[in-house]
């Protein structure tokens, strides 16, 4: 039953504050609004389950974020390596960046676009498995779609848009 406060009574024994109840506008029985609070709750699940089927999304959010750097805000290279399991050296090579450079600012600007690439998929993956282990499970699993070569492999030798394509297809339910 809802609560409300009131400002303290002044009373001769001192008054100390009373807790009053206060009904819900159009019904007061504690029962009917205990009903109808379960039936909208329920009408809100049936339409959370019924928008993540059609994989709509409700506010903005950023998937993966701890992959940004947290100054900038931008996608971080060491970050993404290390989230996939493999040094940040054949990573910035497989995309055509020099790896001095990325070791001495993983963040620079000038990789942004490149980066996207990988941390598009890796969204996605997050989309359907979760967990960055689950992740790395199907990143090191053959593919047929990929010549039965893994994910990794695939985005290790320049080819990180093959698989960020397969990703997008499945998410969006494009028959293979």
């Amino acid at each position: 039953m809802p609560i409300t406060i009131e400002k303290p009574k002044a009373t001769a024994g001192g008054g100390k504050s009373h807790l009053k109840t206060a009904p819900a506008k159009g019904d007061t029985s504690d029962s009917g609004r205990l009903a109808k609070a379960v039936e909208i709750r329920s009408r809100i699940e049936e339409l959370q389950r019924e928008l993540e089927s059609l994989h709509a999304t409700g506010t903005p959010k950023v998937v993966l974020a701890e992959l940004h750097d947290g100054r900038s805000g931008r996608i971080d290279a060491r970050k993404v390596a290390e989230f996939m399991g493999v040094a940040l050296k054949p990573l910035s090579e497989s995309l055509g960046l020099n790896y001095k450079a990325v070791h001495r600012s993983p963040s620079a600007p000038g990789f942004q676009k490149a980066l996207r690439l990988v941390k598009r998929p890796l969204e996605l993956l997050h989309g359907f498995f979760g967990p960055p282990e689950s992740i790395r499970a199907w990143l090191n699993t053959p593919h047929p779609d990929l010549d039965g070569a893994t994910a990794l492999e695939t985005i290790l030798e320049g080819r990180a848009d093959a698989v960020g394509m397969i990703l997008e297809n499945a998410w969006n339910g494009v028959p293979v």
